[in-house]
């Protein structure tokens, strides 16, 4: 029975992103030519999150919020674009993270994901040049983003300074950490100066404006956590790199060996007495 399992698996996934295929190509028929490329990133963006980015744990995560990000992104835009542009990433995504599970264990499971917690002492994180590379990839993606925005939507000075100040604020956050309560009161800005840069972007025309203050935010946070040269390449930054105090390990508490044969010599001179 566990061998037809693991056999109709990869069969249902193939049927299973045959029909998002299929859903794509009737859903973007009037501009398939137009569509398809961005139903090639989108695929691509998805396997590479659950294959390549998912050995990072704050790179995944980050990345993941990005995803509904670039979503809302392309919606923005379509209209301007002709295409359905939104919809193109969303299947496009949808058959990436489905093809993510046909090669390995699997997409986006803890058993894919390698720890980077060392393994040795259970204290610190491994780094390298892997973990390194996977980050500057995720902040080329963001930054990359962002500039896109700046420059199809609202090419003028105060959403680059935006999108320049979002990138530091990130970056300070998550490179100088105050307090674990002050630090998750601030990322909680994130979401609320959306909405505000939001709101006035429909008032000044600057669409782009709360794009760029996310995509910046969401690189700096990466750039700031990390560290990037030196013989600790790759490593996140404390507090996030789990230097903590070890625990020790109680060895039981042995009673010396002379009061032991007190006790015993009084119970046998209680049970001589009786």
């Amino acid at each position: 029975m566990k061998n037809s399992n693991q056999r109709s698996a990869p069969i249902l996934s193939w049927a299973m992103i045959a029909a998002v295929v299929a859903l794509f190509i009737w859903m973007a028929r009037n501009s398939l030519l137009q569509a398809s490329p961005l139903f090639v990133v989108a695929a691509a963006y998805a396997f590479l999150l659950f294959r390549v980015f998912s050995v990072s744990t704050r790179a995944y995560l980050v990345m993941h919020f990005g995803t509904l990000l670039i979503f809302f992104s392309w919606l923005s835009v379509e209209d301007d674009l002709g295409i359905p542009a939104a919809g193109s990433w969303l299947l496009g995504f949808a058959a990436g993270a489905i093809g993510s599970g046909l090669s390995g264990k699997g997409s986006g499971a803890e058993a894919v994901r390698e720890r980077e917690r060392k393994a040795k002492d259970g204290g610190g994180f491994t780094g390298g040049i892997r973990l390194a590379l996977v980050n500057a990839a995720s902040v080329a993606i963001l930054v990359g983003s962002g500039l896109a925005h700046l420059a199809f939507q609202s090419p003028t000075v105060a959403v680059a300074a935006v999108l320049a100040g979002a990138l530091v604020c990130g970056w300070a956050l998550y490179r100088f950490p105050p307090s674990a309560l002050t630090r998750n009161v601030l990322q909680l800005i994130i979401p609320a100066e959306f909405l505000l840069l939001m709101i006035l972007a429909g008032n000044t025309g600057q669409m782009a404006l709360p794009f760029v203050w996310t995509y910046g935010v969401l690189a700096g946070i990466l750039l700031g956590g990390r560290y990037w040269s030196g013989p600790r390449l790759g490593e996140p930054r404390p507090p996030f790199s789990g230097q903590g105090t070890k625990r020790r390990k109680r060895k039981p508490v042995r009673k010396p060996q002379r009061k032991r044969q007190a006790r015993q010599q009084r119970n046998r001179d209680k049970a001589a007495a009786r």
